[in-house]
């Protein structure tokens, strides 16, 4: 017999699914209609452009970016080593009456990613692992890994797929546990069997290969992955506010932001394994702890210069995506968030979004303002 409340679960389940994995596939439409981000006077374009010329500031540009976008969530701008723009727009929760602040924090996402790239770079430079290594040197009993590296991992070149059709398929049936009782073995299992052989030669985005980081990383300093980002990432910067999405709402500083996705308020998703999410999507944080970490990524504090020069590929390394050698950037979509950082390393020029409104148009909104901040019209990842 069905548990009570299994088929609500299920259509939760496939809803967060799919907004895992939209950030990463174009081929994945979701079974529910999100409304338009759009300007709240219909016929008003936002061209930046136009708003230099009414408004003196960068701030004042962004800031009116966001607001004509009816933009929900916080958003940090950077300009030469000063905040041009720290603030926060809309509601927390709407139902409660609280409104989100500048130390509110959000989920990441796939900007998880880059946490999981520094972690894999802080073993390489202590001379834990080699990224030319193979992947049968951490899962035993997979031979033919042999010819995937680690370095195909962080490349978005290795060939697996995505493990969402696992999640897919534990979810039809209706079991709320089943659901929550997924393991990492099961995940890990699935990820390596079917990968089909193959090594694409041009980037192919994929969460299952930041998965199987996080697994490296536990293997490699024998510590699971939460005890070692905290420890070498979170501590060492200051990163305070910072977490992980297997943690309650209630136990992180400033509370944490109820979720949007078609204008419903969905209020619980901590109920969902951390295992879902993992290394490749399973972070939170806060804009001034962002803010943070690009410092000390890019400050020398952790990576000399030439390392960073050396992470540079063109396309995706590291949890990062290239506009050029300059600009780099990474967006994260999950159910009910949205996120996109940018840096640009030749000035430390630097854009945060974070939002608690899952709504289709994210992208737009990312295209002007980073037009506005970078001269650059990112949008989305560019592989």
């Amino acid at each position: 017999m069905k548990r009570k409340g299994c088929g609500m679960a299920f259509c939760i389940l496939t809803i967060f699914v799919l907004g895992l994995f939209v950030g990463c596939s174009t081929n994945i439409s979701p079974p529910y209609e999100l409304p338009i981000l759009e300007p709240t006077n219909e016929q008003y374009e936002p061209q930046p452009e136009e708003l230099y010329m009414h408004t003196e500031t960068l701030g004042d540009i962004v800031d009116t970016l966001l607001n004509q976008y009816n933009f929900r969530g916080v958003a940090l701008v950077m300009q030469n080593g000063d905040t041009v723009l720290r603030a926060a727009y809309g509601r927390a929760c709407d139902i409660q009456d609280i409104d989100n602040t500048v130390y509110s924090p959000f989920r990441l996402a796939s900007i998880s990613k880059q946490f999981t790239g520094a972690a894999i770079l802080l073993l390489e430079l202590e001379g834990k692992l080699d990224t030319a290594d193979t992947l049968d040197n951490f899962f035993t009993g997979h031979e033919d890994l042999g010819y995937v590296t680690i370095a195909q991992l962080l490349t978005m070149k290795s060939g697996f797929s995505d493990y969402s059709n696992l999640l897919f398929e534990i979810a039809s049936t209706g079991e709320l546990d089943n659901v929550l009782s997924i393991s990492a073995a099961e995940i890990e299992a699935h990820i390596i069997s079917n990968w089909d052989g193959t090594l694409p030669s041009q980037p192919r985005y994929c969460n299952s290969a930041y998965w199987l980081l996080g697994r490296i990383i536990e293997h490699v300093s024998g510590m699971a992955y939460e005890e070692f980002i905290e420890s070498r990432l979170f501590a060492p910067i200051g990163m305070t506010d910072s977490g992980f999405s297997s943690i309650h709402e209630s136990v992180m500083p400033h509370g944490f932001p109820t979720f949007y996705v078609s204008d419903q308020n969905i209020m619980d998703v901590t109920i969902w394994p951390f295992i879902f999410t993992y290394s490749t999507g399973g972070l939170i944080s806060t804009i001034d702890d962002l803010n943070m970490w690009l410092d000390a990524y890019f400050d020398g504090s952790f990576f000399p210069q030439y390392i960073l020069d050396d992470i540079f590929l063109g396309d995706y390394n590291y949890g990062w995506a290239f506009v050029n050698d300059a600009i780099w950037h990474h967006s994260g979509t999950q159910l009910g968030f949205r996120a996109h950082i940018i840096y640009d390393r030749t000035n430390g020029t630097r854009m945060i979004l974070l939002s608690n409104e899952d709504r289709v148009g994210f992208e737009n909104l990312v295209r002007d303002v980073s037009y506005a901040v970078f001269d650059v019209p990112v949008r989305g990842m560019r592989i």
